[in-house]
This record gives structure tokens, C-alpha cells and sequence, in this order.
């Protein structure tokens, strides 16, 4: 199948991406929200509001794309793409909740860093290419990024099926661009998505990377995820839960000025709390990702 059009995917085509319970899940939520729509529409169709007409909603696009980039570190939007670089799609979700219609600058800048074996080895040392966790994914760049480096990736985000199904639909279509440019192996098979809320039981996550449920991530990603400094200490112990004895978990930030920066750099003390040993890495300016935001984007 063409994957080229804008329109979601069947929830047949992702079943694979996901746990027999999330499938379910995901089915029933694709039946009520075509009902929610049906009912908005026949509304609508009775409003005296369209006596004169019905506005079409502006046509937005679901599929982007993005690459890598070793002198640009907001990466690339358009086809100029660099030698060594990874190409990827993405989809911005509808639901609002946690931001999922963002793309962060620090999941750009780390992406930019997986995707250079020689920073990549520098931050992950023999880690690299190993099985791969994205925290509350978003977009999930990060996720398609190591993807494409060769990782077996989990990815999760809050326990709303629009999120969920965008990275489902993520996972296949860029499997899909890998299979076109013959670059997929058997590990691709074996990526997940998976819905999780932070300091809740990890026993669903742990199964999408191990049958048994046993094994743990060497590599976790919780990109732009310390704004919020009330949840901290359900994010740390939700990292606690999931990395494995010589893991590493990668946790690049931006101050959004939504709360006091001081708070936002707690995170730091906050894992050291929690037995993490803890390394500062270099900051870097990068583009805010939205108009008015303010340059602290590091």
C-alpha cells in the first residue's frame, strides 16, 4: 500500500504496533469519536448558523516531514537532506492534553545528537542502538529518529487514544519509508506504542519490550519533560521503574516560562534524591516552537 495520503490509516494497519488490550482500546475509542462526529455534524447541518453557508475548517496537514541535521540544530523541514542524516515522518496529535501537537526544540536537538555515531557514542557510550524507551513522546521524533539508527524502540505517551494512535501510525508508515529505502531489519517488528501516565505501574511497558515482562530499557528519552515541577517525582520514579542496572536516561529540556525556572532546575537535585548519578550536558540555543515563546529553548 501507498502510504502518500493525508488521511489516518486503518486501526488494521497498526494493530501490530500495540498490546491486544490497547487494540481494544483504541477500537472503541475510533467508534465513539466517529459517533461524536456524526452527532457534530447533524447539529451543525440544523444550526441556523448555516443559513448562509458552511465554513470549511482549514485544511491542516497530518504528515511531516523532518530530518537531521549535523550544522543545523533545528534539523531539516524541507528535501535538503544531508549526507548520514535520518529522514522521518511525524504527526502532531488533535488532543491538546500535555502539549502532543508540538514539536520541542530539545527533542530536535537530541534527535540531531542520536543520529552522529560520534556524539551519539560520546552521551551513550556502548549503549548505542540498544532498546529504547521515548517518555511521554508527543511527536515522538526522538522514538522514529533512534529507530532509524538501528534501536528497538517502546514509545509511550499519557493514556489518550488520539496520542496513541498517531504513534502507532507513526511506527508504520516509518517502517514503511524503510522497507522503500531498504533499510529495515527484523527489529523494527518488535517496536511498540504504548499509553502510560508517569508513577502509575510500568507491568504494560515492560511487556512491550519483553514478553515476561523482566527486561528494562537501557536507553530512556523524556524530552521537554520537566516543565511541569509538580511531576517530577512521578516522572523520576516512573524512570527508576523502567531503566535497566547499566541504563542511561537522556532528559533534554527547554525553560518554557510557565513556571519559575529555579523549579524547572530542581529536576536535577530531585534525581540525585533518588540515587541517579547525574551529568550535565552543554547547553544549546535553539529555534522556540512557537511565535512569542522566549529564547530559552537550551
Amino acid at each position: 500500500m501507498e502510504y502518500s495520503e493525508d488521511a489516518p490509516l486503518s486501526l488494521s494497519y497498526l494493530k501490530r504496533w500495540v498490546s491486544e488490550s490497547t487494540y481494544k482500546w483504541l477500537v472503541v475509542a475510533d467508534i465513539e469519536a466517529e459517533e461524536l462526529k456524526q452527532e457534530l455534524d447533524d447539529n451543525a447541518t440544523a444550526s441556523a448558523t448555516n443559513l448562509f453557508g458552511n465554513d470549511e475548517d482549514e485544511e491542516l496537514t497530518r504528515i511531516h516531514s523532518w530530518s537531521t541535521s549535523a550544522v543545523n540544530p533545528d534539523g531539516a523541514y524541507d528535501d535538503a537532506v544531508e549526507d548520514g542524516a535520518v529522514s522521518l515522518v511525524y504527526i502532531l496529535s488533535s488532543s491538546l492534553a500535555g502539549f502532543g501537537d508540538t514539536v520541542w526544540s530539545s527533542s530536535r536537538h537530541i534527535s540531531n545528537l542520536l543520529a552522529r555515531p560520534d556524539s551519539c557514542r560520546e552521551i551513550l557510550s556502548h549503549f548505542y542502538s540498544q532498546r529504547e524507551q521515548d517518555e511521554d513522546s508527543g511527536a515522538g521524533v526522538p522514538s522514529w529518529t533512534a529507530m532509524g539508527c538501528g534501536a528497538r524502540v517502546v514509545c509511550t505517551d499519557q493514556p489518550n487514544a488520539d496520542r496513541i494512535r498517531c504513534i502507532a501510525e507513526c511506527l508504520e508508515r516509518n517502517l514503511y519509508n524503510m522497507k522503500q529505502n531498504s533499510r529495515s531489519n527484523g527489529i523494527y517488528d518488535k517496536c511498540q506504542a504504548c499509553p502510560y501516565g508517569w508513577g502509575t505501574p510500568v507491568d504494560e511497558v515492560t511487556k512491550a519490550l519483553s514478553k515476561d515482562g523482566e527486561e528494562r530499557f537501557d536507553v530512556i528519552i523524556a524530552a521537554d519533560c520537566m516543565y511541569m515541577p509538580w511531576l517530577h517525582k512521578e516522572l523520576l520514579t516512573s524512570i527508576d521503574m523502567l531503566l535497566s542496572d547499566r541504563g542511561v536516561a537522556l532528559m533534554p529540556f527547554a525553560l518554557h516560562g510557565n513556571t519559575d525556572d529555579d523549579e524547572v532546575m530542581k529536576i536535577v537535585d530531585r534525581a540525585k534524591d533518588k540515587g541517579f548519578e547525574v551529568e550535565m550536558l552543554a547547553e544549546a540555543q535553539l529555534t522556540p516552537p512557537s511565535e512569542g515563546m522566549e529564547a530559552k529553548q537550551l
